[in-house]
């Protein structure tokens, strides 16, 4: 008797002791499966975060390279002609054909060209003039309108002269492609700032609706959500229930990112997927363990798989994590090399005319220089106002001759073969002799030459050409105020630097920041033809070297060229 109740008591304790782990179990169980969903969506909506800020950063240089593109063009001196032209004699025909021909028509984004006086539309280069404006023009100067094809788009505003404004349309759905590029991993929406427009796509076609406009459910309830985060002007994530056709349903994640928190300001924009399969398989380990978990050691077990199973989903999102970043890097450089490659380009298009009318050009000024001297031989000795007025002309001549030869050298492939060894000191040292009788009176020219016996391979023409024009433009900087110029040179195991540093006035960063570019120059009208420091980088870059620019308003002006050293 006495061991019977000792055997129940056991019993007893044993049923207790399976109750308590059993419950437990289920408990610890069940919040971990709850903890694992919570980190899962987190960890989802991090990637969808770094998925959102490259697609923004591809919004952003669309529109800032739409923008630019149009202020570059529509200032031009052309157009500012051909609208004095129209406002004093209302003759259009200048400004139309400068218009017409204004480099913003050849963006990938333009829709239209307008112009504007005093708010209304008086032009349209594209026809029609029957454009609804839907909002206001922002502070970036942008503003949402209807073309007259019932299309939503994005007019840019470029303030011109009195109270004309040019209007550059850009199409929105463009846009939209430009951002999101071949990739159907995610599905982007975006909802402008003012809450007045939406852009989206479904069924592979790109959808720009006004809010207004009567769209399907499920486009409501995205749309509805990322209006609440603009309006906020918050970043978040929801999990929202689709409606598919057949009649059921799944869950969608959707993360927002509002306006006020993208580099692009205009928009505010969200990614959407399908969460079903990223929490299902939680779910279903989770009715597992509450319906076997009653044991400890099958509770026990169970964790261990657990632990393991969260390593690998750790180890597949790091991965995941890595690739997306590998993406955001190769996005990057994508778009670094797109700027290159606008740039080479322009060069190409450059070299192309150059080399399609610079044997007509020269043709048509032989003559002109010949004829203009043999007339002056022929003229009377006191005819000195007919010989002064033919010198005018073949001075003119021989200019746009010169123009035309130093156009030619900046496009012309270079040819190795006629590469020597070079003494970069004894290459300085000649170049600044060649130019002595261009140094202004108040500049003095100090050297430090460090290169010793070491040699660089290279064509001396080129070479000489690229430093005196460096110099040349030191002393133009220098010409009124006066100055020093400090050059010299200095060797590594790999590279020669020759460094040229004046105290001139100095250049501002936007200035800068175009010095390379062709045609332009800082320079008076009549002085300069903006050829120069191109021809020096394009020398600099057969030659297989670098050229780096420092300067400030007031400080002066370094210019540093890098070229491989020949090894001893």
């Amino acid at each position: 008797m006495k061991e019977r109740r000792t055997r129940a008591a056991i019993f007893t304790v044993m049923i207790i002791t399976a109750l308590t782990l059993f419950g437990v179990g289920l408990y610890k169980a069940w919040t971990h499966f709850i903890e694992f969903d919570e980190t899962t969506l987190q960890e989802k909506d991090t990637q969808f975060y770094s998925l959102l800020m490259s697609d923004d950063v591809n919004i952003y240089n669309s529109i800032m390279g739409f923008s630019r593109e149009a202020e570059s063009s529509l200032n031009r001196s052309t157009i500012k002609t051909g609208q004095q032209i129209w406002e004093d004699t209302e003759d259009f025909t200048d400004l139309e054909e400068s218009l017409s021909n204004s480099s913003v028509r050849y963006n990938p984004l333009y829709s239209d060209l307008l112009i504007f006086d005093n708010n209304k539309i008086v032009f349209a280069i594209e026809g029609s003039k029957k454009y609804t404006f839907l909002t206001a023009a922002n502070d970036n100067n942008f503003r949402i309108c209807r073309s007259p094809k019932g299309k939503i788009c994005m007019v840019y505003e470029v303030k011109g002269d009195n109270a004309i404004t040019y209007g550059v349309v850009m199409d929105l759905e463009l846009l939209y492609l430009n951002a999101t590029g071949s990739t159907d991993i995610e599905k982007l929406i975006m909802l402008d700032n003012t809450g007045s427009i939406m852009i989206y796509k479904i069924n592979k076609e790109v959808k720009v609706v006004t809010t207004g406009t009567k769209i399907d459910q499920n486009s409501i309830k995205r749309m509805q959500f990322i209006a609440e985060c603009q309006q906020l002007q918050v970043n978040d994530g929801k999990s929202l229930q689709i409606d598919r056709k057949d009649g059921g349903s799944y869950t969608e994640r959707m993360v927002v990112v509002s306006s006020n928190n993208t580099i692009n300001g205009e928009f505010a924009i969200g990614i959407t997927a399908n969460y079903d399969n990223a929490v299902r398989p939680s779910k279903k380990a989770a009715t597992g363990m509450l319906i076997y978990g009653g044991m400890a050691v099958i509770g026990a077990a169970i964790l261990v798989l657990l632990i393991i199973l969260m390593k690998k989903v750790d180890s597949d999102n790091a991965i995941e994590l890595e690739n997306l970043r590998k993406r955001n890097e190769s996005m990057k450089e994508l778009n670094r090399q797109m700027q290159e490659m606008s740039h080479h380009q322009r060069l190409e298009i450059i070299g192309t005319m150059t080399a399609s009318i610079a044997h007509d050009f020269n043709n048509l000024l032989t003559p002109i220089m010949g004829y203009s001297m043999m007339t002056m031989e022929m003229l009377p000795p006191d005819a000195t106002e007919l010989q002064d007025n033919l010198m005018e002309v073949y001075n003119a001549s021989v200019k746009a001759k010169s123009m035309i030869t130093r156009l030619s050298d900046l496009t012309k492939k270079r040819n190795k073969e006629a590469y020597v060894q070079i003494d970069p000191d004894e290459l300085i040292r000649s170049s600044l002799q060649v130019t002595l009788p261009a140094k202004p009176k108040g500049v003095e020219v100090k050297c430090r030459f460090n290169c010793a016996t070491r040699e660089i391979m290279g064509d001396y023409t080129q070479l000489s050409q690229l430093i005196m024009n460096i110099i040349l433009n030191a002393y133009d900087a220098m010409e009124e105020e006066g100055g020093t110029l400090l050059v010299s040179s200095n060797v590594s195991e790999e590279n020669v630097e020759m460094t040229f540093r004046d105290n001139g006035p100095g250049m501002n960063a936007e200035t800068l920041t175009k010095i390379f570019d062709p045609f332009f120059t800082t320079k008076k009208s009549g002085k300069g033809t903006g050829l120069g420091l191109a021809i020096v980088s394009q020398i600099v870059s057969t030659h297989g070297g670098n050229i780096y620019a420092d300067s400030a308003l007031g400080k002066g002006t370094e210019f540093k060229v890098t070229f491989p050293v020949i090894p001893n």
